[in-house]
C-alpha cells in the first residue's frame, strides 16, 4: 500500500501529461474534472460527473488515459495489464476513494466490482427471472454454495455482468473481509501467458485459489486456448473442492461453446445453469422508465414506448440511446421530441421506422416451420399448428409492441387472452429449450435486420 502524497503526486503528474497531449477546449470540458476514485498496483478507477462524459472520454481517449497513467505510475509498481475503469462518481455516493486522509493508507481491495451494479439498480422482467431468482439466492448465502457453480448465460448487452457484480457486492454487505474477485477470461488469459512466459505461473495460481469468491466474465473467450482452460481447470477444481464460490457467464450454454474441454462442459453443467432472455416489451419500458428517473430526464410515456419499441435486443442500445438523448438536453439544450428521439435511433443504432407488420411475422414464421398460413389464422389444434400460431404471436408481440387484442386480430380474429396465453407458453418454451431459443432467436434477428 503506497502513502497517501506519493499517489497524489502521480495523479498530478498524470493531468499535466495528459494536458500536454490535448487541446485546450478538451482540457476545459472534461480532463479538469476527472477524479482519482481508486488506485491499486493492477486496477485504477476514474470517476467524471456524468454517463455521457464517461462514456465520451473511453470511446475517444481510453488508450490515450491508460498509456498516461501507465508513465506516470510506474514508481508505484502499476502492473503493466492493469485494469481501467472510468465510472460515473460523485462525492455523495456511497463508495469511497482509496486514500484515507489519516492513514495515507488504502481503504478499498482491488476486487474489480462496480458500485453501480447492484440488485436494487436490476431491473427483473420475464426474461431474467430465474438467473435473478438463483443469483439473489447466492448473493444472499454466499457460503451455503447452493448452487456452485452458477452459470449465467445470454445474449450479449443483457446484464449477465450487472448480476455477477450484484452477487459480489451482495456479498461483501454482509461479510466485509470477504475475498472476492471479479475478472473475465480475457483478462484471466493474459495473465495466464504472461504467468508462463515470465515463469511466474505459481503466482497466477496462487492469487486465485486464495479467494471465496469468484465472477468471471466472458468464459466463451476461452475457446481454443488449451494452456489456459489447463490453468483455469485446476483452480476451478481446487476452489469448488474447498467449497468456494464460483460464478460464470457466457454468450450461450456451455455445450454450445466450441473447442471447450469436455471436462470443463461437465463441470459447468454440474452446479445451476440460468439462462437471461431477451427483454419483452414491458420489461424495456420498466427499464426505460427507471433509467429516466435516475437520470431526470424529461422523456414522456410516448417517447419511452418508441425506443422500448425499436430497440428490441439490447439493453446497452436503450442505455446508449437515454445517454445521447440526455447530453443533447442538459449539453445543448435541446428539447427530446419523438422527431429527435428518431433522429438519434438513426444516427446511433441506424434504426429507422419499421414496415414490419403481423402479416410479414406470420409469412417468415411459417416458411420457417414449414406450415400453411391458412392453418395458423385457422382455429386447427394440431401440435404443430398450434406451436407456430403461438410462436408467431409472441414473435409479433415482440417485434412490434402492438396490444393483445389487435395482433388477435390478425390471427383469424383470437382473442386477446389466446394471445397472452401465447407469448406466455413461448416463454416457457425459450426457458426450457435450448433448440427452441435459439430457433425464435433467429427468427426475431432476422426479422429485426
Amino acid at each position: 500500500m503506497q502513502p497517501s502524497d506519493q499517489i497524489t503526486k502521480s495523479w498530478n503528474s498524470f493531468i499535466t501529461t495528459l494536458k500536454n497531449s490535448l487541446d485546450q477546449d478538451e482540457i476545459e470540458a472534461w480532463v479538469n474534472r476527472l477524479v482519482l476514485v481508486q488506485f491499486q498496483k493492477d486496477l485504477i478507477i476514474i470517476g467524471g460527473v456524468n454517463q455521457f462524459f464517461c462514456s465520451w472520454i473511453k470511446d475517444h481517449h481510453y488508450k490515450l488515459i491508460k498509456d498516461k497513467l501507465l508513465l506516470n505510475f510506474d514508481n508505484l509498481n502499476l502492473d503493466s495489464d492493469f485494469e481501467l475503469i472510468i465510472q460515473v462518481w460523485k462525492q455523495s455516493q456511497d463508495i469511497k476513494p482509496v486514500i484515507d486522509e489519516k492513514t495515507g493508507k488504502q481503504k478499498v481491495s482491488s476486487d474489480g466490482l462496480n458500485p453501480q451494479f447492484r440488485f436494487e439498480n436490476f431491473i427483473n422482467g420475464s426474461n431474467s427471472h430465474i438467473a435473478y431468482a438463483a443469483a439473489t439466492a447466492v448473493g444472499d448465502n454466499i457460503f451455503d454454495n447452493k448452487y456452485n457453480p452458477l452459470f449465467i448465460c445470454g445474449d450479449v448487452g443483457l446484464g449477465k455482468t450487472h448480476l455477477i457484480q450484484a452477487i459480489g457486492i451482495r456479498a461483501k454487505q454482509s461479510k466485509e473481509d470477504i475475498k472476492i474477485k471479479y475478472t473475465n477470461s480475457e483478462r484471466f488469459t493474459n495473465e495466464v501467458i504472461n504467468g508462463i512466459r515470465f515463469r511466474n505461473i505459481q503466482d497466477v495460481r496462487n492469487k486465485y485459489r486464495d479467494i471465496d469468491l469468484l465472477l468471471i466474465d466472458d468464459i466463451q473467450f476461452l475457446e481454443r486456448k488449451e494452456s489456459t482452460q489447463e490453468e483455469f481447470f485446476h483452480i476451478f477444481n481446487e476452489l469448488i473442492q474447498n467449497k468456494k464460490q464460483i460464478i460464470i457467464t457466457a454468450d450461450r450454454y456451455p455445450r454450445e461453446i466450441k473447442d471447450l474441454q469436455e471436462r470443463l462442459v461437465n463441470r459447468f453443467n454440474s452446479g445451476m445453469v440460468a439462462r437471461i432472455g431477451r427483454p419483452d416489451f414491458e420489461t424495456r419500458v420498466a427499464i426505460i422508465r427507471s433509467r429516466v428517473e435516475q437520470m431526470h430526464v424529461p422523456l414522456n410515456e410516448e417517447i419511452n414506448n418508441y425506443i422500448a419499441n425499436s430497440v428490441k435486443t439490447n439493453v446497452r442500445d436503450i442505455l446508449g440511446i437515454l445517454i445521447h438523448l440526455e447530453a443533447s438536453w442538459s449539453l445543448l439544450g435541446q428539447e427530446i421530441t419523438i422527431d429527435s428521439t428518431k433522429r438519434v435511433l438513426k444516427e446511433v443504432l441506424n434504426i429507422e421506422e419499421s414496415p414490419l407488420t403481423i402479416d410479414n411475422v406470420i409469412k417468415f414464421v411459417c416458411n420457417r416451420f414449414d406450415v400453411k398460413i391458412t392453418d395458423i389464422l385457422s382455429d386447427k389444434r394440431d401440435k404443430e399448428i398450434s406451436k407456430t400460431r403461438q410462436i408467431a404471436m409472441y414473435v409479433s408481440r415482440e417485434l412490434t409492441g402492438l396490444s393483445f387484442p389487435v395482433i388477435g386480430k390478425h390471427f383469424g380474429g383470437k382473442n386477446h387472452t389466446t394471445v397472452m396465453q401465447a407469448c406466455k407458453k413461448t416463454k416457457e418454451w425459450l426457458e426450457k429449450d435450448p433448440e427452441i431459443n435459439q430457433t425464435v432467436t433467429t427468427i426475431v434477428r432476422e426479422l429485426s435486420v
